[in-house]
């Protein structure tokens, strides 16, 4: 099973809407993955190194982190969150 990441900057309301969303899509598709949560001041490298993939609420800068990141801000905003979502599950299809 896939590991993903939701982070933003405490690890509490962004990242649990976007975690949320995120789940009812996966379930919509009938995918599982291992969802958590966290802030990204709290996340080392090598914890993000850990995951299949991180969706974060930012651009995430850290040269270091090898795992595929990809903005989800669009789940909080509903603005090209199709987009996000398809980017999503076709990194899980890997």
């Amino acid at each position: 099973m896939k590991k993903v990441l939701v982070v933003c900057g405490n690890g509490i309301a962004s990242s649990s809407i976007m975690l949320a969303g995120l789940k009812d899509y996966l379930d919509e598709q009938g995918m599982k993955a291992d969802l958590d949560k966290a802030s990204l001041m709290d996340c080392t490298d090598d914890i993000f190194n850990s995951k299949d993939l991180i969706v974060s609420s930012t651009k995430l800068d850290r040269p270091n982190v090898h795992t595929p990141v990809i903005v989800g801000s669009a789940l909080l905003t509903g603005i090209g969150e199709d987009e996000v979502l398809e980017k999503i599950k076709n990194e899980l299809d890997k």
